[in-house]
């Protein structure tokens, strides 16, 4: 159960992931509201789309330490899954935006004077 302080190591992993899930959130619908040529600007789209790609590492991780501090094999294995999943989707979604980088690239250079 969380409270409002940090009485306990679990209170505060908990409240940890939940600030991540949280920032995710509000990160992801800042970043779906702009364009893709928007988020791929240096500046504070692309601060976004990074949080959007950290935050799960850090919630996934809080939330395994939390089940493991309570002995809970079954929610161990389920944060487990998905930390694996986080771990195949974050690469993917990063490559992605760099090859979608890199494709513009030209276009932007014949641009230039």
């Amino acid at each position: 159960m969380l409270t409002f302080g940090f009485s306990t190591l679990i209170d505060f992993l908990s409240w940890i992931a939940a600030l991540a899930i949280g920032l995710k959130v509000a990160a992801t619908l800042f970043v779906l509201i702009v364009n893709k040529e928007m988020r791929d600007q240096p500046g504070w789209g692309s601060a976004l789309w990074w949080v959007t790609k950290i935050t799960p590492i850090v919630a996934v991780s809080c939330l395994i330490c939390v089940a493991l501090l309570q002995h809970n094999t079954g929610l161990v294995w389920f944060y487990c899954a998905a930390a694996l999943f986080v771990a195949v989707a974050v690469p993917l979604k990063i490559r992605q935006r760099r090859n979608r980088i890199a494709a513009r690239m030209p276009e932007e250079l014949q641009a230039w004077p």
